[in-house]
């Protein structure tokens, strides 16, 4: 039996969640998602497990599905997300010269 959980998030840029989406569809981490602007939803599905990214009245999404996938996938999108964003808004004389991942952590070795 699965039940239905809503996580609240902090993530509230919806250029950097659908760059998150992106980045994970590359990784194989998902397997597509679809936006809705009209209602403010993205559908992703995770080989078979659809996960609903919503955004709230107060700007920030949150992420529902079943229980023993949507934890799990929150705390991912919440990485991938937080990288994305770092990426982006690097200062101008800083570029990337190294990424690793290992054990789920991402680390950026910056050049300037």
């Amino acid at each position: 039996m699965s039940f239905y959980t809503v996580i609240k998030t902090q993530l509230s840029s919806k250029k950097y969640l659908i760059a998150a989406l992106e980045e994970l569809k590359k990784r194989g981490e998902i397997t597509n998602f679809v936006k809705n602007d009209r209602k403010e939803e993205i559908e992703v599905d995770r080989d078979g497990d659809m996960i609903t990214l919503s955004q709230e009245k107060s700007g920030n999404y949150q992420v529902g599905g079943d229980n023993r996938v949507v934890n799990r996938f929150s705390d991912r999108l919440k990485q991938i997300y937080a990288y994305e964003s770092i990426k982006d808004n690097l200062p101008l004389d800083f570029e990337i010269s190294k990424e690793t991942e290992t054990s789920g952590e991402i680390q950026i070795l910056l050049k300037g």
